[in-house]
């Protein structure tokens, strides 16, 4: 035998395991070699001039993405960012990925755009660069019921037993999941955006009145709560964290009883995900009380929700327009608060935890329904509205 060959074995084996090793890593990994050298060194200089950090909005902890751009010393510490500040929204391949860029300190509007046109033309990886958002949810509190409001809606009974439970996202500001009305409805544990964490703690009220709502009018539904607001406010990044974790929790249905005034592509993206996914998104029409834009509502790929009074007209507050496709009872609705508390909110964000309550018992009894198939059996002999510029619109029960 040619103990020259012999002499090559150990290297070839080398060779072979390496090969392998980054195979397998690539699989695992698909985005470890997101951007190319000349990127990295872009992006470098970007960060720095413009005094950014870098966060991955998978939320993953170990983001090859991240550690590609720490490895070329392309970020500043993320401590450094102003959690404050609104900061950018970067996608990558088709929205399997999407990083915040976030500034040390505030930028004004004019020098974020500047910024997002300088990232986009400098980085050809990013598919799309904008600036985040502040995040609407437009619900005032009233613990009293005014002269003439509705009386209380009537109690649902399922029409059978439930062998497939529904996980419902709630996206909101979190949930007091010891109030007493999710005593029999289960809680799967979510996640915090604003802290990082998986507290829920409800400072600000919306989330545990609209997923007491669901639990309400869908028994048996499994409820999976996401904080993406605080007592200081919440942001679209905050929304695109949240939407990414419920996607890879493999939720049925995200309830989103919130929106922002601006189209985002990021957002658009992960609407697109969840519909492919099959995963049904319903959405608020916002309380502007004009034919504008609010997202992820105005998406297609939504069931974008208005809300009426008792009368089964439109509420004077609610968005209209082409785009909606449903409205709920939206007036003084009654539901939980925080520390076993309960109070009455009005506006798109109740009328749509009515809609998600009826698509959850929907999925309960058939968990293979479509998207179409869900908004059909909606508008199937719902009344409309009678009137006004929503006339016609089916109001779900």
């Amino acid at each position: 035998m040619n103990r020259k060959w012999l002499s090559y074995v150990p290297v070839t084996l080398a060779i072979a395991v390496a090969l392998t090793l980054a195979t397998i890593d690539a699989q695992l990994h698909p985005h470890f070699s997101a951007f190319s050298s000349d990127s990295l060194k872009q992006l470098s200089l970007l960060n720095h001039s413009y005094g950014m950090s870098m966060e991955d909005l998978s939320g993953t902890s170990d983001s090859p993405v991240m550690t590609q751009l720490y490895q070329a010393d392309a970020l500043l510490p993320l401590e450094q960012a102003d959690p404050n500040a609104l900061g950018l929204v970067a996608t990558l391949d088709g929205g399997e990925s999407m990083l915040l860029i976030q500034p040390t300190t505030p930028l004004s509007p004019e020098a974020l755009a500047a910024a997002a046109a300088d990232y986009a033309a400098s980085v050809p990886e990013f598919e799309h660069v904008e600036s985040d958002q502040i995040l609407s949810l437009e619900s005032p509190v009233f613990t009293w019921r005014l002269q003439g409001a509705a009386p209380e809606l009537p109690p649902v009974e399922l029409s059978s037993e439930v062998d497939s439970p529904v996980k419902v996202a709630v996206i909101d500001s979190g949930m007091d999941e010891t109030h007493e009305i999710f005593a029999s409805t289960t809680v799967q544990t979510g996640w915090n955006t604003v802290d990082d964490d998986d507290s829920m703690y409800d400072d600000v009220g919306h989330g545990t009145h609209i997923a007491g709502i669901i639990a309400t009018y869908a028994p048996g539904v499994e409820i999976v709560p996401y904080k993406i607001v605080g007592a200081s406010g919440g942001k679209l990044s905050n929304v695109l964290e949240a939407y990414s974790k419920a996607l890879d929790d493999d939720v049925d249905l995200i309830n989103s009883s919130f929106g922002v005034p601006s189209p985002s592509y990021a957002l658009e993206a992960l609407v697109s995900t969840a519909y492919a996914q099959g995963v049904l998104v319903v959405a608020a029409a916002g309380n502007n009380g004009a034919d504008t834009g609010f997202y992820p509502g105005h998406y297609a790929q939504t069931i974008a929700v208005a809300s009426t009074d008792a009368t089964g007209h439109k509420l004077p507050s609610s968005n209209y327009g082409v785009w909606v496709d449903v409205a709920a009872y939206g007036y003084h609705v009654r539901s939980s608060l925080p520390h076993n508390e309960y109070g009455y909110k009005s506006g798109t964000s109740q009328a749509t935890a009515i809609v998600s309550a009826a698509v959850a018992r929907l999925l309960m009894e058939n968990p293979d329904l479509t998207f179409q198939e869900v908004l059909d059996a909606l508008e199937s002999g719902a009344e409309q509205i009678p009137d006004g510029t929503l006339a016609g619109t089916p109001i779900v029960q």
